[in-house]
């Protein structure tokens, strides 16, 4: 594990004991399987293990269940041998365990995730006629209780990064009655919502909706128990509250809302050896100067249209309205990178100069520039004109920054025929309505649920777009659009689908195939990409914490986070 930004302890240093006070956005469940909010991931992050983990949010895994590991020539069959480690009710882990939880993975209605385990990863199944999942057909062996089998359908090159996730983390064997053969121990409610059971380094404790959340150290963890005796967060979804909770000292770690943020008060001290600056931030309102560090993360944000309401000269002239430079400088006040493409710079092939050479060379909506001339003309050619507007609805969850950027949009694109009306939804409100196809335009954003591009180009795969099919990632309907743009993004997929090995070879042919369709997005304006995530945790001097990494600190784990005996304490 990765040492403190700030210092450098010996075990007889180490303070344990104490609760760690967090802030949080809305949570929705605590089922691994049904999460897809960041919210609620940092729960379940502390409860629940997998085979793998990214240590401190990492993009490099490390074991965490499993023990060891070995694969055949081809990379198809993987056999994991399990730690000895027991649930928060006491009952061992073993290969059956995971058996069961991935067939909830695969099966379960719950699920928001089944194509992880079914297409991402590709383990082997049968389907019914219709081409769904037929039931408790996975190819994952229980070879005996401590040793798992994996097979998959052909190679993934990110398999052992997959595994890390914690849709694939362990549950006891029938603990809910969601999937055929189980009759669960429990009602799935009671589960997602009040008492989740994992094998994580902390037990759940108490969810009060809307207020906070807080989970209890493990004694028994298969690794050395926890430092802290809890974890709090406090559900604050409104900035100037945040800010305030912060300055009470009521949060030991936190971010600053970008309306209070002040660049000229950022010291930077040092650059590690993975870019990630260093250094303070202060003083703040109340006196203090906090540890601080930016860290460039795996993460993509953006604007989106649902095809079916919203047609492509309406989302073109968006994409010439939007200048992403100048969100990122004026709105966000460099806070974050300018995005171009849906791969973050991270991990675009070629790296952060081959993105950015592509961007210059071949956006074809002005390069850090505002383009209304084009975006009128791309209106009026499709017909629209001061008598003939086209009116739709902009939703973004609640945020400030967003909020400016979809002002600053929505006074541009008057000048381009286009009157656009602004809304707010919760978090977990904006999603519902995405599913459902109840959203025009919209913004959302995607963390790395494993570091390589075909993560986040699924998001416009375009059969996973359809909202009428179960668990979209996007909510944009792309796939019944009749466009070359789209057939090329299909195709582009499905290469990098059948080329998943992880050879040089294989790669190089995944690489075309991805910026095939980063252009392909560009050529229909499905998405429109509007920055890049780059971490700024702060915390107070008393809060001894890991620096997460490039994977962002929802994948934090906080078993070797501690507090000094004299730090506030959150009453």
């Amino acid at each position: 594990m990765e040492e403190s930004p700030t210092a450098t302890e010996t075990e007889s240093e180490i303070n344990k004991g104490g609760q760690l006070e967090l802030i949080n956005s809305t949570i929705t469940t605590f089922d691994p399987i049904k999460a897809t909010d960041t919210a609620s991931g940092r729960v379940i992050q502390q409860v629940f293990d997998a085979l793998m983990n990214y240590p401190n949010g990492q993009t490099g895994v490390v074991k965490q269940l499993a023990d060891s590991y070995e694969t055949n020539d081809d990379f198809t069959t993987y056999t994991f041998t399990l730690k000895d480690a027991t649930f928060h009710n006491g009952d061992s882990v073993t290969a059956s365990d995971f058996v069961y939880s991935w067939e909830r993975l695969a099966a379960s209605d719950n699920s928001n995730r089944a194509y992880f385990i079914l297409d991402s990863m590709g383990v082997q199944h049968e389907t019914t006629e219709e081409g769904t999942y037929e039931s408790g057909t996975l190819a994952i062996n229980a070879v005996d209780d401590s040793t798992l089998e994996i097979n998959l359908e052909q190679a993934f090159a990110s398999t052992l990064s997959m595994l890390a996730y914690t849709s694939f983390a362990a549950l006891p064997e029938g603990i809910v009655g969601d999937i055929q053969g189980y009759d669960g121990e429990m009602e799935y409610q009671e589960f997602a919502t009040s008492n989740p059971i994992g094998a994580g380094p902390f037990t759940f404790d108490v969810w009060n909706q809307g207020e906070g959340a807080r989970v209890t150290r493990y004694d028994d963890y298969h690794m050395e128990p926890a430092y802290l005796d809890s974890v709090h967060w406090a559900v604050i979804e409104d900035p100037n509250a945040s800010y305030q909770y912060v300055q009470n000292k009521n949060a030991d770690k936190f971010g600053i809302p970008t309306s209070k943020y002040d660049p000229g008060k950022v010291t930077i001290e040092r650059t590690d050896d993975i870019g990630r600056k260093i250094g303070t931030y202060g003083p703040l309102q109340n006196g203090e100067t906090v540890s601080y560090a930016r860290v460039p993360e795996v993460s993509t944000y953006y604007f989106a249209f649902n095809t079916q309401n919203v047609p492509k000269p309406v989302r073109q002239a968006v994409a010439y309205a939007t200048n992403q430079q100048e969100f990122a400088n004026q709105v966000f006040k460099g806070r974050v990178a300018p995005g171009y493409h849906l791969t973050p710079p991270l991990i675009y092939p070629g790296g952060g100069n081959a993105y950015t050479e592509h961007a210059e060379s071949s956006y074809p909506y002005g390069y850090n520039q505002v383009q209304l001339d084009q975006a009128k003309q791309v209106m009026e050619d499709a017909g629209y004109g001061p008598d003939n507007q086209f009116e739709m609805t902009f939703t973004h969850y609640v945020s400030d920054t967003w909020n400016q950027m979809a002002q600053i949009l929505r006074d541009r694109l008057g000048a381009a025929h286009i009157q656009m009306s602004i809304e707010q939804a919760e978090f977990s409100t904006l999603l519902q309505r995405g599913r459902n196809g109840n959203l025009e335009a919209y913004t959302l954003g995607w963390i790395a649920d494993w570091p390589a591009p075909d993560n986040f180009l699924q998001l416009i795969y375009p059969p996973r777009t359809d909202t009428s099919s179960s668990g979209p990632l996007t909510y944009t309907n792309w796939d019944d659009v009749d466009s070359q743009a789209k057939t090329n993004a299909k195709e582009a997929f499905e290469t990098v689908l059948n080329n998943r090995q992880p050879t040089e070879s294989a790669q190089e042919t995944r690489n075309e195939a991805y910026v095939t369709m980063e252009e392909a997005n560009w050529e229909d304006v499905i998405l429109v990409n509007t920055f890049h995530g780059v971490g700024e945790p702060m915390h107070y001097d008393w809060t001894h914490i890991p620096l997460h990494g490039a994977m962002g600190p929802s994948r934090m784990m906080h078993h070797r986070t501690w507090k000094d005996a004299d730090a506030p304490t959150n009453n």
